[in-house]
């Protein structure tokens, strides 16, 4: 790991979730020096912090977006928002 890691919140969702995945198998896999594991510890918890972060604020942005899917549902036949009930067959 570098010395000055990136900020959590500058890396991407993929890159901070490969990050994590390694930073969890060294883990696992006991790869890790004592003198390292807290710092190892730390960094899967920012990490783990950050993409929680970025899943509920992407979540909350689905969830405001979705009525006016449905809107343009109701208005526009044949274009139906995720919340829109089925169509009778």
């Amino acid at each position: 790991m570098a010395e000055n890691p990136v900020p959590p919140a500058e890396l991407s969702y993929a890159e901070a979730t490969a990050e994590l995945d390694a930073i969890l198998a060294e883990l696992d896999q006991g790869q890790v020096d004592v003198d390292r594991l807290a710092e190892r510890f730390q960094r899967a918890t920012e990490l783990v912090e950050e993409l929680d972060r970025r899943i509920r604020t992407t979540r909350r942005q689905v969830e405001s977006l979705a009525p006016r899917l449905d809107a343009v549902g109701e208005t526009a036949p044949g274009l139906r928002g995720p919340n829109a009930e089925s169509a009778p067959a």
